[in-house]
């Protein structure tokens, strides 16, 4: 074995000393990336594995070693945090006993982060192993929604919500660049809050620079937003700053009124009535997750909740001669799923609503039929003059063609 892997080592090192990219066409470009891709998949399997074993037979602990726990070990052998190393022991235990997953990270099917995620997933409900995979097929942002979609179907509504409060977190360090760099974990009742109020600001920061600049990237707005948030109301610090600098918080400012937010809610009519959401059923904010009944219910009462109830008006029917979206319509492509139409593009964040089957231009109205949602990047090349394609009647997904490649009868 060892005499394999060392020559497999040195194949590589030649050939990375050696590699000269700008000789590559684009197609030899993607095809080399897809077979890395293939043989980094491979290695990450191998390594979990191994880790798993250097953690059964204490290999941290001798000939000598005083590494705290095999994480740590491993961790330095490969270049990755401990944290890191951990989740892939951890990864590795888990599929003994989930041998169609097993057998897919051996074949290199699976990435190591696809792996922690379908392992997770198929831990807390077995019987969905086959869809996961699936999933994983279709990349990072599928797969994430079937875990969760997985895990809720296995899971009974007050057991998710006290495993996700307990799960809650948010951690903060100082990035390279000196930046204030964070993460959180918060409840899908909370989350949706916090996202619809990110969203509807950077909206409104990028509709106030859209012609008038500067023009930067969603994120930042986001950022701009999360800052206005958390800092709004803060007083300013009690000592003056050192050295006669200025005080970047500013002086006190008084509390801002409470800001009415719009959560969408998809929750069957039945569910609803009855108090829980039984298998099959609907109880979720799209985009965050499933949330409880129970929730909804109180929340339903208050001026920030929108209840898409699925006995409720036919909202296909809905349609707008002009460039406003009705708020029926908007409501309903939200809960159908915020994600960008084109084949293989899984952005979710930051959607511009687009006339896409007759322009606006053309008298196209705001309709169901032809509204779609369109990551910044192809809407700005369907703008240029790219062509789309038909609706995949399964995916409901569309290609986007440069105008020299499209077909003869497109328009």
């Amino acid at each position: 074995m060892f005499d394999t892997i060392t020559s497999i080592r040195t194949a590589l090192e030649s050939m990375a000393r050696d590699f000269e990219p700008r000789t590559l066409t684009a197609e030899q470009a993607v095809r080399a990336v897809t077979e890395l891709g293939a043989i980094r998949r491979l290695v990450d399997g191998l390594i979990g594995k191994t880790a798993l074993r250097v953690e059964e037979t204490t290999a941290y602990q001798r000939n000598g070693r005083s590494d705290r726990d095999a994480a740590q070990l491993v961790g330095r052998a490969v270049g990755a945090d401990s944290s890191e190393a951990r989740r892939v022991i951890s990864t590795a235990k888990k599929l003994g006993d989930l041998p169609e997953i097993d057998a897919a990270v051996r074949a290199g099917r699976l990435s190591a982060r696809q792996a922690e995620l379908v392992a997770d997933a198929a831990s807390a409900n077995p019987a969905a192993e086959s869809d996961l995979l699936a999933a994983a097929g279709q990349g990072m942002v599928p797969l994430r929604a079937a875990c969760v979609t997985a895990r809720a179907h296995a899971e009974d509504e007050t057991a998710r919500a006290a495993r996700q409060h307990a799960g809650r977190r948010c951690r903060t360090w100082t990035a390279s660049d000196g930046m204030l760099e964070g993460h959180f974990k918060v409840t899908p009742e909370i989350g949706g809050q916090i996202k619809a109020r990110l969203d509807a600001g950077t909206q409104r920061i990028f509709r106030a620079r859209r012609t008038t600049g500067p023009h930067e990237p969603h994120g930042a707005y986001a950022a701009d937003v999360l800052a206005e948030l958390l800092l709004a109301g803060t007083p300013a610090p009690d000592n003056p700053a050192p050295n006669g600098s200025a005080d970047v918080c500013g002086p006190a400012k008084a509390a801002p009124s409470k800001t009415v937010t719009n959560v969408h809610v998809m929750i069957d009519h039945d569910a609803l009535v009855r108090g829980n959401a039984r298998a099959g059923e609907r109880c979720e904010i799209p985009g965050v997750g499933p949330v409880n009944v129970a929730w909804v219910r109180e929340m339903l009462g208050e001026a920030f909740v929108t209840a898409i109830i699925k006995k409720g008006r036919d909202i296909t029917t809905v349609a707008h001669f002009g460039r406003h979206i009705p708020a029926h319509l908007r409501t309903a492509m939200i809960v159908a799923g915020r994600e960008c139409c084109i084949e293989g593009c899984d952005a979710r964040g930051y959607l511009e609503i687009d006339h896409s089957e007759v322009d606006y231009a053309k008298g196209g109205p705001a309709a169901w039929w032809n509204n779609d949602y369109d990551c910044t990047p192809h809407h700005r090349l369907k703008t240029q003059g790219w062509i789309l394609g038909p609706r995949n009647p399964t995916t409901g997904k569309r290609t986007l063609t440069p105008p020299d490649r499209a077909p003869p009868d497109s328009t």
